[in-house]
């Protein structure tokens, strides 16, 4: 005599439970090891941002210190880098041929140093700020949306950065409230004349205390 077994419905029941359990207890965790893209690329931006305007400041061809009042970014001088010409050409030099001036030399000269998609790079003054209608002064080849200050560095100013372009929730967060933007992908990078880089931003201020190099 064949004797068919089943489970029985409390047993199901009771399996349900003990599964609906665990994945409330498993989910959340699973949850917070997986990567957040938005923080990855902030921290890439940022060490970019670092990188460039330490090798500008510090570059006595570019950014020469001991002219006039200047002490770094503020020295929007002439100069020439990889063939071009940046800044404000004295009485002695007919203008830059690309049309640069003083309150672009910084913008343009960190976008000839990085990997671009533009065509052109926009250094202007309706690029400073990422909103519904400024386009970016430029979009690096990882997707990142730049927008410059256009500036002669009278003193410290934001760059800018845009970790996945167009894509939503096009937000960032304040100095005191994220106003409901939880997974900000818009962030602001302080920069002074001197070359000093810093972060006054409530999600700025968390993603980069994790690593302190970036600091």
């Amino acid at each position: 005599m064949n004797i068919k077994r089943a489970f029985t419905l409390a047993e199901v029941m009771i399996t349900m439970a003990v599964l609906g359990v665990l994945a409330s207890i498993l989910l959340p965790a699973v949850s917070s090891l997986r990567p957040n893209e938005n923080k990855a690329l902030f921290k890439k931006a940022y060490y970019v941002a670092e990188r460039m305007v330490g090798e500008l400041v510090n570059d006595e061809s570019l950014y020469p210190l001991g002219n006039g009042d200047s002490e770094g970014l503020d020295n929007v001088a002439e100069a020439w880098y990889d063939g071009e010409c940046y800044g404000l050409p004295d009485s002695n030099n007919p203008p830059c041929s690309n049309g640069s001036n003083g309150s672009d030399k910084f913008c343009k000269l960190f976008a000839a140093k990085v990997n671009t998609i533009n065509d052109t790079v926009s250094c202007v003054t309706g690029s400073q700020i990422p909103t519904g209608t400024n386009q970016p002064s430029f979009i690096t080849t990882d997707g990142i949306y730049w927008y410059m200050p256009y500036t002669d560095f009278d003193q410290e100013k934001s760059i800018y950065v845009d970790v996945n372009g167009d894509k939503e929730p096009n937000c960032r967060c304040t100095t005191t409230n994220c106003n409901g933007c939880l997974n900000p992908d818009q962030f602001q990078i302080w920069v002074q004349p001197s070359g000093r880089m810093y972060v006054d931003g409530i999600k700025e201020k968390e993603y980069l205390s994790s690593n302190k190099s970036m600091q």
